[in-house]
C-alpha cells in the first residue's frame, strides 16, 4: 500500500472536514476558554486506564486466536498496540490488516486467518457498545436527560442505531455460518470458481479458506458467550476513561448524580466509537469529535464543554499516547509504519511471512496456565 494516495487524501479531507463542521458550532473563543479552564490531571490517570483496556483486547485476542495456536498475552500486547497506532495513521482502518501482517510476519502464522479472529473483534466490539447504548439510552430518557433533544433528533438516533445493530447482526451471523456450516464454505468456493485464473482464483480461494479458519472460535454458543464476557472489560474501562476525563471539563455539573453520569458516558462511548466503525477519516478524528459532541448536547452539556472535552478526549488521551508507544516499539524492531504498511497489502494475504527484522520474537510455543496469564 502506498502511503501517497487517494485514499488517504480522502480520509484526511473527510477528518478535516468533520473537524470544521464540529469547531463552527461553536465560538472559538468559547472553545479556546473551556480547553484554558479545564483540569488536565485527570487526564494521566485517564490514559493508565485505556493502556488496561488494551491489555485486555489482548486477551480477548489470545482466546481468538488459541483454537490456531497458544500465546502469551505479553507477546500479543504489543501487536495490538500498533495495530491500534496504525489504524490512528492510516486510512479505512488498514491498522487491522498491518495488525495482521505483523503478528504473521513475527511468529510465521497466516496472515489471511489472523485477519479472519481480527474482523471477528470488531463484530464483538459494536455488538457489546449496542448493548451499552440499549442499556443507557432507554434508562437516560426515562430520567428525562434527553428533554433538551428535538422529537426529530431523537427519531434520528433510533433509526441510525437500528441501521447499526442490524448491521453487527448480520456480520456475527455470516461469519457464524462460514464457521459452523459447510455448506456455505463450499458455496464460496463455488463462487470463486467463477474468477479467471489469470485474475488469480486459486489465490482467492486460499485466502478464503485460511480466512475461515480463523472463524474457529465461533463453533459453539458458548465460546460467543465468553467472546461477549471477554469485551465487557475492554469497554468498561475504556468508559471508565471517559468518566475520568469528564470531570477535567466540568461535565459532571450537568447530572443529577453520579449513576447519570456514568451512563452518560456509558452512551457516549458506544455512539462515538460506532460511528468509527466505519472507514472514514484518519484514526476516527472528526467522526468520533462530532458524535461525541452530538451526544452530550442531547443530553444538555453546553456546546463549548462539550467540543473541548470531545477533542481532547479523542486527540490527547486516546489517540496520541497509543501513537506514540506503537511508533516506539516499531522503531525498538527497525521498523517503519510506511514499510510495514507497504507490506501488508492485499499480496499478503493468505501468506506466512519471513520472521525478519525481529529481535527475539521467535514461533509462538505452547505456554503453560501460569505463563497465560502474564
Amino acid at each position: 500500500m502506498q502511503l501517497n494516495n487517494w485514499r488517504l487524501w480522502f480520509a484526511v479531507a473527510v477528518s478535516a472536514l468533520l473537524l470544521i463542521v464540529l469547531v463552527l458550532q461553536v465560538e472559538p473563543g468559547k472553545i479556546t476558554r473551556a480547553l484554558r479552564q479545564a483540569n488536565y490531571a485527570y487526564v494521566a490517570p485517564a490514559i493508565a486506564l485505556y493502556f488496561a483496556a488494551v491489555y485486555f483486547r489482548a486477551v480477548r485476542w489470545r482466546y481468538l486466536l488459541a483454537p490456531l495456536r497458544r500465546f502469551p498475552v505479553r507477546r500479543l500486547y504489543p501487536v495490538v498496540v500498533i495495530g491500534y497506532m496504525a489504524n490512528n495513521l492510516l486510512p479505512f482502518r488498514l491498522g487491522e490488516l498491518v495488525r495482521s501482517y505483523y503478528l504473521a510476519r513475527q511468529e510465521r502464522f497466516n496472515t489471511s486467518t489472523t485477519l479472519a479472529t481480527v474482523a471477528v473483534e470488531r463484530v464483538y466490539d459494536g455488538l457489546t457498545l449496542l448493548a451499552f447504548a440499549a442499556l443507557a439510552g432507554p434508562v437516560l430518557l426515562l430520567l428525562g436527560e434527553f428533554d433538551s433533544a428535538g422529537d426529530t433528533s431523537r427519531t434520528t438516533w433510533i433509526i441510525v442505531a437500528g441501521l447499526t445493530a442490524a448491521l453487527f447482526a448480520g456480520a456475527l451471523i455470516v461469519l457464524t455460518l462460514l464457521a459452523t456450516r459447510p455448506r456455505y464454505i463450499f458455496l464460496a468456493d463455488r463462487v470463486l470458481g467463477h474468477i479467471p485464473d489469470r485474475w488469480g482464483r486459486n489465490k482467492a480461494q486460499e485466502v478464503v479458506r485460511t480466512f475461515i479458519q480463523g472463524l474457529g472460535i465461533l463453533s459453539s454458543p458458548r465460546k460467543h458467550l465468553a467472546l461477549f464476557l471477554l469485551s465487557l472489560p475492554v469497554w468498561l474501562l475504556e468508559s471508565g476513561m471517559y468518566l475520568i476525563v469528564s470531570y477535567s471539563f466540568g461535565i459532571d455539573d450537568y447530572f443529577g448524580s453520579a449513576g447519570t453520569l456514568a451512563l452518560a458516558v456509558v452512551l457516549l462511548t458506544a455512539t462515538s466509537n460506532l460511528v468509527t466503525s466505519f472507514p472514514a477519516g484518519i484514526g476516527g478524528i472528526g467522526p468520533f469529535e462530532l458524535v461525541a459532541q452530538q451526544t452530550l448536547l442531547a443530553l444538555g452539556v453546553v456546546e463549548d464543554q462539550a467540543t473541548a472535552y470531545a477533542l481532547v478526549l479523542h486527540l490527547v488521551a486516546l489517540w496520541l499516547p497509543v501513537n506514540i508507544l506503537g511508533l516506539a516499539l516499531l522503531w525498538k524492531q527497525n521498523i517503519s509504519l510506511a514499510q510495514l504498511a507497504g507490506q501488508s497489502g492485499p499480496s499478503a494475504a493468505g501468506k506466512e511471512p519471513a520472521n525478519r527484522h525481529s529481535r527475539g520474537a521467535g514461533p509462538a510455543e505452547p505456554v503453560s496456565s501460569q505463563e497465560e496469564l502474564l
